[in-house]
């Protein structure tokens, strides 16, 4: 069973946003693909995992600190006698293992930051924070290529790697052959994980923005473009057909200012301006007054 779901990072809630409203540097549109790329490899491995029928616990997204280093792993799958450790990759296209040189080169020649390296390195973490928590439970880590597109040259089968059509005998039916069940230790031990896990990572790359540089508008829920117009009592992206209710488009609007701006106060007038599209500040507050909190009186009014 899923004990800790993933969800997408407030990093890449932001860049999301940011990717459309702002103009990003290439560097900064580049750490926004991989990011998105990389979440959706992850979410394509947790469906992969609905087909486990072990007694087991699923933590994905662990983000934890053991002697003052920062480390995550992607999935972590609690069984009765052992903890695996998945660190999932989205690459496509050909690859190359040296194994001479210990490095991993994207066809022809371009180096990448070595998963092997990094696997070992999360291992080595994981196994002193256990240290730390004074538990003992086998370890095995292993890196997992999700994407079909993928292929890797020259690599030996020693490595602690798992190629996509490896991944139902090797990960799904592994585990499946495990019969035993889990106890309160192995409950305990889930919830010390889940509550080390560390809400915000210190190594995000998230670009400076100010608000005034920020495209204004609502964006479409489906294609993101700012063709949005209001029709009566929904809201339609000419561009791609989409339909949405005004109340639904102001809430998720909202929602987007306060994740790009905490430090704000959000009250119908800023949204107004921040969403362009409705200029009835009562029907703004309305909206607002029905789906959070109000705080304050008469000119002073926001909501929370």
């Amino acid at each position: 069973m899923f004990y800790k779901v993933r969800t997408e990072s407030r990093e890449l809630k932001i860049m999301e946003v940011l990717n459309a409203r702002a103009d990003l540097s290439e560097k900064d549109k580049r750490n926004y693909f991989t990011l998105r790329k990389g979440y959706e490899g992850e979410i394509q491995f947790d469906n992969m995992l609905e087909r486990l029928q072990c007694d087991c616990l699923i933590l994905s997204d662990l983000l934890l600190r053991a002697s003052n280093s920062t480390f995550q792993i992607d999935s972590l799958i609690i069984v009765s006698n052992t903890v695996y450790l998945f660190d999932i990759k989205n690459y496509e296209d050909d690859y190359v293992w040296d194994a001479v040189d210990n490095r991993m080169l994207k066809k022809p020649d371009f180096e990448i930051t070595n998963p092997l390296t990094q696997l070992k390195k999360n291992e080595q973490h994981f196994r002193k924070w256990l240290q730390e928590h004074k538990l003992d439970f086998p370890v095995v880590a292993s890196v997992v290529f999700v994407n079909p597109r993928f292929t890797l040259y020259q690599a030996s089968p020693d490595l602690p790697f798992i190629f996509p059509t490896q991944i139902e005998r090797d990960v799904i039916e592994r585990l499946n052959s495990n019969s035993a069940k889990l106890t309160h230790k192995h409950k305990k031990f889930a919830d010390q994980l889940i509550n080390s896990h560390i809400n915000e990572n210190p190594y995000s790359q998230i670009p400076a923005y100010e608000y005034e540089e920020l495209r204004k508008g609502i964006m479409c829920a489906n294609c993101s473009s700012f063709s949005v117009f209001l029709d009566g009592k929904f809201c339609f992206c000419p561009d791609c057909g989409h339909k949405e209710t005004v109340e639904a488009a102001v809430i998720r609007t909202a929602e987007e200012f306060r994740l790009l701006f905490p430090e704000r106060k959000l009250t119908a007038r800023t949204l107004m301006e921040y969403s362009k599209v409705i200029n009835n500040q009562k029907r703004m507050s309305r909206i607002l007054e029905k789906h959070f909190t109000m705080v304050g009186k008469n000119r002073w009014v926001h909501y929370i």
